[in-house]
């Protein structure tokens, strides 16, 4: 998925070697409602994950909008994760 919109980071993390993992809610990720012949399919939220690299030096930014848009200027490739859980609490 590219040029996506992100709704909410869920978790963030990083490991020694630079590599940040990211679970967030990304808006119109999945279909909610199939097309018909008079109306276009439907898209809703879902919880994906996706992965990057940091430079040596580079820090995340600390405020949570900024974070948002850093991450979406990155043009990731997400995948769906089970949404089982995140759709029994936030539906």
């Amino acid at each position: 998925m590219n040029s996506i919109k992100i709704d909410r980071i869920d978790k963030i993390n990083s490991n020694e070697d630079g590599t940040v993992y990211v679970s967030a809610v990304i808006e119109d990720a999945v279909v909610t409602g199939v097309p018909t012949l008079y109306d276009p399919a439907e898209y809703g939220p879902a919880l994906c994950e996706s992965h990057f690299a940091l430079d040596e030096g580079e820090c995340l930014p600390k405020d949570d909008y900024e974070l948002i848009e850093f991450i979406e200027n990155l043009n990731l490739d997400w995948e769906l994760v089970d949404n089982t859980e995140y759709l029994e609490i936030y539906d």
